[in-house]
């Protein structure tokens, strides 16, 4: 289960800049009044002013306080899945491009990170931040300086901000960077849906801006893509997805078991996403409680994109990967399944739990499984909308999520 670092923490609570001479309670809905008023931006499309509101004292304190931290655990759990593709000992540079990285979410994710692991070593790490807030970028290095002190004063390696508009073009200096010293992971995270809005076809321009981000990935790197868990959000990453496979510019690392088309896409009201445990922060719970939130699980959609072919787990035609909660319906369980072949439903009555198909109840959004004998026909042999595991067959969890 994730859990923020106490460094992370107390980085956040000391930019935040709560006012401290204030009571902890008059300091709590101070900061749930902001995170009030940013929830409606956010859902209500308010935020035509992009970051602007990062220059609000209250919104400021609120989005550090809340928005941040959790953005934040989502990056470190895909860093983890990332984590058996990293050099267990690197003596180059490890490059970083946080690409709309607003105030430096994933950058700050990324070197908390590399300090609790050493995999790869934080001073071998070299941050780039691109944002085209100039507010942004200003709070960015101000987190990136209060961790170092956060961390005893530990020397912390440089970063980079670069203030860029990224509708118009890539950087020239990201593109120049790319070919001479290619970057070895590219995190974009809460920007692609935001991108090209007004176009009349998004999708095509979000997909040739990840393809000259490929460009600029090296032979072993990995773009991570992570976008709210909104359907429209979500699915419009799937058609990104999808466009960039068709066209052989990469290869699914996570959370997909193939490079077929997305089978989410079939129907329009599918999409995928993810709802990964969190030890939640008491500050988080507090403000939950003040505002009538729940943050108990992380919820995102994501993919990362590799050019080496390297998967999560090895392609195998047996795996599939767990898409909806578990459902506990009368008399029996079910569950959607992701694969090559599409969305599978499948469940087991109750009457046919045996040891051997017992894990069945374990299994969560996220989880990837294998499973054997599911009974596809009903008692007059026509084919089922649900397969059924039988008694005598086999469910296992071959990764948790």
């Amino acid at each position: 289960m994730h859990q923020l670092s106490p460094a992370v923490v107390n980085t956040l609570a000391t930019v935040a800049k709560v006012n401290t001479h204030e009571s902890p309670q008059r300091v709590l809905q101070s900061i749930a009044a902001g995170v009030s008023r940013l929830s409606e931006l956010f859902t209500r499309g308010g935020l035509n002013a992009g970051t602007a509101y990062l220059e609000d004292p209250l919104l400021r304190a609120g989005y550090l306080s809340y928005y941040v931290p959790v953005n934040l655990s989502k990056v470190q759990l895909l860093l983890d899945e990332l984590q058996p593709v990293f050099p267990t000992v690197r003596t180059e540079e490890f490059r970083v491009l946080d690409l709309g990285g607003g105030p430096g979410t994933g950058a700050l994710g990324t070197l908390d990170w590399c300090h609790s692991t050493s995999m790869p070593s934080p001073a071998s790490l070299r941050m780039t931040v691109v944002d085209h807030s100039s507010q942004a970028l200003r709070l960015c290095a101000e987190l990136w300086q209060t961790y170092s002190k956060a961390r005893g004063g530990q020397t912390i390696p440089p970063l980079q901000t670069i203030e860029h508009n990224l509708e118009r073009s890539l950087p020239s200096r990201i593109r120049a960077v790319g070919k001479e010293k290619a970057y070895d992971l590219i995190i974009v995270q809460n920007l692609l849906s935001e991108l090209f809005i007004g176009s009349s076809d998004p999708v095509s321009q979000r997909t040739a801006l990840v393809e000259t981000l490929l460009e600029c990935l090296s032979a072993e790197g990995s773009v991570m893509l992570i976008e709210p868990a909104l359907r429209s959000a979500s699915r419009a990453l799937h058609q990104v997805r999808d466009k960039l496979l068709v066209g052989q510019y990469c290869t699914v690392y996570s959370p997909c078991l193939h490079d077929a088309p997305c089978p989410a896409l079939v129907k329009p009201d599918d999409w995928c996403h993810e709802e990964r445990k969190w030890e939640i922060p008491a500050s988080i719970a507090q403000v939950d409680r003040e505002v009538g939130f729940i943050k108990d699980a992380l919820k995102f959609s994501y993919v990362i994109l590799r050019k080496d072919g390297e998967t999560l787990v090895p392609r195998n035609a047996d795996y599939h990967r767990v898409v909806s909660e578990l459902r506990v319906m009368k008399g029996e369980k079910r569950v959607w399944l992701c694969d090559e072949t599409g969305r599978p439903e499948i469940g087991r009555q109750d009457k046919e739990r045996s040891i051997s198909n017992a894990p069945f109840d374990d299994w969560h959004r996220g989880a990837i499984v294998r499973v054997s004998e599911i009974v596809r026909k009903d008692r007059k042999g026509r084919p089922a909308m649900v397969g059924r595991i039988a008694s005598t067959g086999t469910a296992e969890i071959v990764r948790p999520a």
